[in-house]
């Protein structure tokens, strides 16, 4: 037979074990990514986001709707990056887009053809990819 103090022990026990897997699966499942907020290629000061995403403006209002239910939208002369809380809707947008577009993670970009070439495209990728993140999905070291 327990003591009260062995059976308060025992308890206390599982209690710090399930709350150490939940941590764990947390930190195993998180993805950065997924918090970017667009607002920050909006007016950016930084010369390089002002390169790659000239005149970038807010176009969430008249871009995202029921047909494409994504929450943030930025619209540059460059491209126009689309936000969505579900990965599903992001996956569908980067299809329905096809070749000008490209998924990371939650947001989609979809380049304005002639406007990047193919090695700024791929440097704007990399750098969103980054955000957030130690390792891209790929596996690539940020």
């Amino acid at each position: 037979m327990r003591t009260a103090a062995g059976q308060v022990a025992v308890a206390a026990g599982a209690v710090v074990g399930v709350a150490l897997v939940a941590v764990i699966l947390f930190l195993a499942t998180f993805d950065g990514r997924r918090l970017i907020d667009l607002g920050a290629w909006v007016g950016a000061e930084d010369p390089w986001r002002q390169s790659m995403v000239p005149n970038a403006r807010w176009a969430t209002d008249e871009l995202c709707d029921a047909d494409l239910p994504c929450t943030q939208a930025v619209q540059s002369d460059t491209l126009t990056m689309y936000r969505f809380l579900d990965r599903d809707h992001a996956v569908a947008a980067a299809r329905r887009f096809a070749g000008e577009s490209y998924l990371s993670g939650w947001i989609v970009v979809r380049f304005e053809p002639g406007r990047l070439t193919a090695a700024e495209r791929s440097e704007f990728a990399i750098g969103l990819d980054c955000m957030h993140v130690g390792t891209t999905e790929d596996g690539v070291e940020c």
